[in-house]
Formats: structure tokens, C-alpha cells, sequence
């Protein structure tokens, strides 16, 4: 048996931080009381004070376990978390030292997963965990002194425990969460690599190699039950997408509306496809707050580009049987991808403005490279020089040519002031230079942070 106290970096105050509940660690905690260790989640919404006063550590713990939700802010800025990550980290590792306490340090979570060895090594960890962590911290748990000192990563694998065990939450903590406006918490339905092969996202990489586990509607449903009597009324499924598995995902939907919650609804990511007509009217009616697809573009050769394994023809399909089924719906859409031109803008702004009401429209410009994906292969660029926010190169003008092309009633207060922010941004980050033999398109930048030991390029 061991001690293992578990800490949330996810909710350190930090500009930009939103912070949400930590639906990750604590099916790790659940995983590791099971099998009767002794536990604590460190959580500074939960207790503030822990954040100071860092008495918690003098409780003989074996493993101290850090977990990193997201490297840099939700909204797209030249800003990263991983700053006060490290000067926290550094401050348990000082105090570790002035007690004379040397417990097995441990760091996992999605965003860890990303840069896990560089992060093993910025952070002075023993071990990081890529991936799913429940297995590989009942191994840790086990026999903590084998790991000591490996600086190296070990990648998460599958763990049993999902198909069978009820995850509940502490009161204390569900009621720390709860307090936040329109407060949210993540249900996890199913355990599966994503398939699609979007060209910017990692999420295949995080997951590792699972062939899928889907989650029992009887312990889906306690689970459910559990945080809607602990005040919870809004819930996300934390699926990569939603109906990737159409004939599980109606299943669920099914569930849900069984249930007959009272105020109850819930939201998740969509995919265009698989999307039938008995799907959109299963979603009528079930509680769901916006069917939120990410095309990206609205381009079928910019589609291309990103991985997309759907078009527009998709897209117009989905939006009519989205319309038939009166569904609230998001768009998701990010300029500034690979090979975009004002050609392909305007291609976007043209389905946009002739497909889309004015509340659809979710629009960012610039992709964030991050590792393991094809934006930062084409790139030629290590994990290590993608642990400070990096962008894929595109052409200035796109901020022009946005608003040019998507008519007036999409360009809102709030999305020219985005754009103005993002466009400041831009222009102040320092351009590094790209790999031997990379070349970008004519008229495009490579946008990163300057100083990669921490100093902000932002402000030259």
C-alpha cells in the first residue's frame, strides 16, 4: 500500500484559467482507493489554501502525482501555462528539500501527455505517464522505488476498471465546482483512438492504442444520477466525437432522455458523419445544448488540407437534418491553415454567410503546432521547441480578407475585437526560423514564443 497524493495543476490560478472540473485525476484516485491505497487530490478551487500553505506535503507521501489539463490558455493567445507550472513545481521540490522528504514525482494528464519528456525534464520529475494513467499509477502505487529517478516517460494502456466501476465524487469537491456559473462537468462514455486524422490535433496520439471500451448504460446512468443529485445540471461527454459510433452514440441519447432529468442538459463534439435523420430527432427534445461540429474550413480543398474526412457536402447535409430537428448548432471554424489563400477565405465566408444564422458562426485565426501531429511534421520542429505556443505560418491579410468576405452580420463587436487582439498578437511574436529544407508560402510567417527558457516573446 502506498500514500499518493495527486495534484491539480489545472486549477492554479493563472491568467487565463478557466478552471473546470478534474474528471481525469479523479479516475485515477478512484482506480488507486479501489485497490486500497491511500489518496488525496490537491485542488486549489476546492481549497485555496493549499495553494500557500504546503503543510499537505509533510504528510509521508510515497508519490506526488501532477497533473497538467492544458499547456496554454482555452482562447488562442501568445500566452502558456507552462511557466507557472515549472515555479510551482519548484516550490514543492524547495520545500521537499527543507523537510529532507524525497518522494517519487510523477506527472501526467492531457496536456503533460504532449510533451511528456520535455515536461519530465523542465518539471525534474521521475516518471510521466502518456495517456490514460489509471494502470500504469496502480503499477507506480505498487512499488514506487522502481521508479525512481528513470526521468522517462511510460506510456497509459488500458484499464478494466472503466467498464465496471461507478465513478463517484467527493461532495466537498463537487460542491467547489458547483459554485461556478453555469458550472460543467465531464462524463466519459467510452475509451477509443479517435479515427479521423485531422492534420492539428492529438488527441489520437494522447489516447495511445485503444481499440475501444464503451461504457455499460446502467453504471453510465448512476453516473449521471450521482452528479445531477450533487447539483450538477449541465454535462460534457468528453468523447473525442460524440457520434463517431453512431449506433452507441444514439444509445446514449437515448439514456439521457429516459432519464427526464429536470433542467438538465448536455453538450459534446459532433462529426458531420455518421448523421441520420433518426439521430437529429433523437437529439429533438434530449436536452442538448448546441451540436457543436469543427469543419475548420468551409473550403473542400482547405478541408483537404487539415485531414478532414468529410466536405461541405457533409456539412450541408448535417445542417439541413440539423434544421428539420430545430438542433442548436455551432460551427467551429479556424483560419490560417495549411495553404490557406484569400481564395480559400472567401470560399469559407461564402458557405458561411449562404449556410449558417448568425449564432453559428465559432471563428478563430491560427493554428496551434503542437506535437505529434502532421502541422508540426511538415514543420520539421522537435517537441521540445513546441512546449512555448508556436503557429502555423499564414499570410497577415487573413485578418483582412475575414472581414472583407463573411458578411456584416457575423462580424459582431466581440469578433473584431478578437480579431483585433489576435492580429496584435501576431505581429509582436518573434519569428524563428524553420527546419533545414522547410519552406513556407510566399507571404506567410513563422509565429513562436520568443525564449524558450520562459521569457515571453509577446512583448518584443
Amino acid at each position: 500500500m502506498s500514500r499518493v497524493v495527486l495534484v491539480n495543476l489545472a486549477s492554479l490560478p493563472m491568467p487565463g484559467n478557466q478552471p473546470i472540473f478534474p474528471i481525469g485525476v479523479r479516475c485515477v484516485q478512484d482506480a488507486l482507493d479501489r485497490a486500497g491505497h491511500v489518496t488525496r487530490l490537491v485542488d486549489f478551487v476546492e481549497a485555496p489554501r493549499d495553494l500557500t500553505d504546503l503543510e499537505w506535503l509533510g504528510d509521508g507521501w510515497d508519490v506526488i502525482g501532477f497533473t497538467i489539463r492544458n499547456i496554454d490558455p482555452i482562447d488562442i493567445t501568445c500566452s502558456t501555462h507552462v511557466d507557472e507550472y515549472i515555479a510551482f513545481v519548484n516550490r514543492v521540490q524547495a520545500e521537499l528539500g527543507r523537510r529532507g522528504i524525497d518522494p517519487l514525482l510523477v506527472g501526467g494528464g492531457p496536456g503533460f501527455s504532449l510533451f511528456g519528456g520535455t515536461l519530465v525534464d523542465k518539471l525534474g520529475l521521475d516518471v510521466g505517464v502518456i495517456g490514460p494513467g489509471e494502470q500504469v499509477m496502480l503499477d507506480i502505487a505498487c512499488n514506487p522505488q522502481s521508479f525512481k529517478g528513470r526521468r522517462s516517460t511510460v506510456q497509459g494502456r488500458r484499464h478494466c476498471g472503466f467498464l465496471t466501476d461507478t465513478l463517484r465524487h467527493p461532495s466537498s469537491l463537487m460542491t467547489a465546482y458547483t459554485n461556478a456559473h453555469r458550472a460543467m462537468i465531464g462524463v466519459e462514455t467510452r475509451r477509443k483512438t479517435c479515427y479521423q486524422t485531422c492534420g492539428y490535433c492529438p488527441y489520437a496520439y494522447i489516447d495511445g492504442e485503444n481499440a475501444g471500451d464503451l461504457k455499460p448504460m446502467d453504471i453510465l446512468a448512476e453516473e449521471i444520477h450521482g452528479i445531477y443529485s450533487q447539483g450538477f445540471r449541465r454535462i460534457f461527454f468528453t468523447d473525442g466525437i460524440f457520434n463517431s459510433e453512431l449506433r452507441y452514440a444514439k444509445e446514449v441519447v437515448a439514456l439521457v432522455r429516459g432519464l427526464a432529468l429536470d433542467e438538465f442538459s448536455w453538450s459534446a463534439y459532433f462529426t458531420p458523419k455518421p448523421f441520420d435523420d433518426e439521430f437529429g430527432e433523437m437529439l429533438q427534445g434530449s436536452g442538448v445544448e448546441a451540436v457543436v461540429v469543427s469543419p475548420d474550413s468551409l473550403d473542400d480543398r482547405m478541408m483537404r488540407n487539415l485531414g478532414k474526412s468529410f466536405d461541405t457536402r457533409h456539412m450541408l447535409r448535417f445542417l439541413e437534418r440539423s434544421r428539420k430537428s430545430d438542433l442548436p448548432v455551432r460551427v467551429n471554424v479556424v483560419f490560417g491553415g495549411p495553404g490557406e489563400t484569400r481564395e480559400s477565405v472567401r470560399g469559407s465566408a461564402e458557405f458561411i454567410n449562404e449556410n449558417l444564422l448568425s449564432d453559428e458562426l465559432v471563428m478563430h485565426v491560427g493554428y496551434r503546432v503542437l506535437p505529434a501531429t502532421a502541422l508540426a511534421r511538415q514543420l520539421g520542429m522537435a517537441d521540445d521547441q513546441l512546449l512555448y505556443p508556436a503557429f502555423y505560418p499564414f499570410d497577415f491579410d487573413v485578418f483582412n480578407w475575414v472581414i472583407q468576405y463573411l458578411d456584416s452580420r457575423f462580424v459582431t463587436p466581440q469578433l473584431m475585437m478578437n480579431l483585433m487582439a489576435g492580429r496584435a498578437a501576431a505581429r509582436k511574436m518573434a519569428k524563428m526560423e524553420l527546419s533545414p529544407g522547410i519552406t513556407p508560402a510566399p507571404g506567410t510567417a513563422y509565429l513562436a514564443l520568443a525564449g524558450q527558457g520562459g521569457v515571453s516573446g509577446c512583448d518584443h
